[in-house]
């Protein structure tokens, strides 16, 4: 704070006037530059990325969420410091392994036909040279791209993506008989080695979760104050089938404790397709409540545990001093039914499997916000690399929802398309949501705003026909869009004739 100064009449007098102004003009200049250089340092420090990604857990898995039955103390902390949306869907699957096409569109920044990945995650056939994926466009901006946990696309996307590499998981899952969870199949990257001889493959030897966040862990203990910023990709194998969890988790979810859904179902109304493949045996037919419980505590273990290593990896993020200037987003591939509706799996378009829990938090994130959001996974790309100050590839389809985290909209879009092989298509406003079944030309309406169970077919209801109409139009316009090949006269058809075109 400047005083006034009383000068005397005195012959010195102009002197302590030059005096007094040279110092008062060196605090503004000190002043001015400490505060230049500190905006300069803070323009030019990058911004880190954390991403982590769950596969199979359903939206409404996480007690910040509302959910009361279950404890996420780690996912509850990123939502408070954070922002929530709470309407992030999966576009879509042309497979049974809905977590295959999850994976590409996330990767890729581009919509479900046009991914250029093909169908087995082995090859990427189109995935031209100017495509660029998600870790491929930190890498050449000079980050270090760190990937473990499930990847379930090609290596050769890999390899383009990430610079370093621990407990990968290149499978789609770890089957019971393969052993499941508790010692899956990995593969560790070394970067002074060429071709073959630079990937080592082992057994993990326990829980899968434990081995991911050992990983990414020990990535972040690893790094000194003066390496490039980072870009990490932590894929969770868990909460997906086999339901393996630690006994202490177990423990908390006894049959008798569980509650079943609100709209558990014995049976689903219809065959909507793929009624009978992997995902829905896994329970019997009529669903059993006894079953359904017992499936939905193993579950929730599953989710409680993987959450306890996310906190791990939290706590070391913070311990290397980079939380500050760390973007962090939280999802998942995709939700998954549990009983609900009589269904077992995520081959279905009811929001349990079609919706995914969605969280951001960093440095100009707004924390403890909320917004719907209406947009798919594969923004999860051009968000981060907006964010992160870097420019996104032409080659990106999905829109950055930098724009709603700002608060300048609550909306990516006012309708979402949803579709499942050549059995489902779906489209939904934030008011009602539309089911067509192409094979059996069946038709589902429920009201979401006062249904959002999707308990209440109004589709036979004379008063909705106009509203049916237009929604109709609307999926045609968003076929157009994602490329659907789908010819709803002759859907199988024409889906075959795709699937051979692209991936034979």
């Amino acid at each position: 704070m400047l005083k006034l100064i009383k000068l005397s009449n005195t012959g010195n007098s102009h002197q302590i006037v030059k005096v007094v102004f040279s110092v008062i003009l060196s605090a503004i200049t000190l002043a001015v530059v400490s505060g230049c250089n500190n905006e300069s340092l803070a323009a030019k420090q990058p911004l880190n990325v954390l991403f982590i990604l769950t596969d199979d857990q359903a939206p409404d898995t996480v007690s910040a969420f509302g959910n009361k039955n279950i404890s996420t103390p780690n996912i509850d902390s990123l939502a408070q410091q954070g922002m929530q949306f709470t309407h992030v869907f999966n576009q879509g699957a042309w497979s049974g392994a809905v977590c295959l096409p999850s994976r590409q569109m996330i990767n890729t920044g581009r919509h479900l036909y046009n991914t250029g990945l093909d169908a087995r995650g082995v090859n990427d056939p189109t995935f031209k040279a100017t495509h660029q994926s998600f870790g491929e466009t930190f890498k050449k901006s000079g980050y270090d791209t760190f990937q473990t946990g499930k990847w379930h696309l090609s290596m050769n996307v890999w390899r383009r993506s990430f610079t370093h590499g621990k407990a990968i998981h290149q499978n789609g899952m770890s089957r019971h008989e393969k052993g499941g969870h508790w010692d899956a199949n990995f593969t560790d990257f070394d970067s002074s080695k060429t071709g073959d001889a630079a990937f080592t493959h082992y057994k993990g030897g326990k829980h899968s979760t434990e081995v991911i966040a050992d990983a990414a862990v020990d990535f972040l203990a690893k790094r000194k104050a003066n390496d490039k910023p980072f870009m990490m990709y932590v894929g969770f194998l868990a909460p997906h089938d086999p339901l393996h969890a630690p006994d202490e988790y177990l423990a908390r979810h006894p049959i008798d404790k569980v509650k079943l859904p609100e709209n558990f179902k014995r049976y689903h109304p219809f065959d909507q397709g793929d009624y009978y493949l992997r995902d829905e045996v896994l329970a019997g037919f009529p669903r059993g409540t006894n079953e359904i419980k017992d499936k939905i505590g193993k579950y929730y273990a599953m989710i409680e545990h993987t959450d306890t290593q996310i906190g791990r990896i939290l706590a070391q993020l913070n311990a290397s001093g980079q939380a500050e200037n760390t973007l962090i987003i939280f999802t998942a591939d995709h939700g998954l039914a549990m009983g609900r509706h009589g269904l077992m799996g995520k081959q279905n378009q009811y929001d349990h499997s079609v919706r995914a829990p969605f969280i951001v938090k960093g440095p100009t994130v707004p924390a403890g916000a909320s917004a719907p959001g209406m947009f798919y996974l594969n923004s999860v790309y051009p968000t981060a690399v907006e964010m992160a100050g870097l420019t996104i590839p032409k080659s990106v389809q999905a829109p950055s929802v930098a724009p709603l985290i700002r608060g300048e909209k609550d909306v990516a879009y006012d309708t979402i398309y949803g579709a499942y092989r050549h059995f489902q298509r779906m489209i939904r406003s934030q008011e009602y949501k539309l089911i067509y079944y192409p094979m059996i030309k069946r038709t589902q309406l429920f009201n979401m705003k006062s249904d959002p169970l999707e308990m209440h077919d109004l589709s036979h209801m004379t008063e909705h026909a106009a509203r049916i109409q237009t929604m109709m139009a609307q999926l045609e316009d968003w076929k157009v869009v994602v490329g659907d090949p789908l010819d709803n006269n002759e859907p199988e058809a024409s889906y075959d004739a795709f699937l051979k075109l692209t991936w034979d």
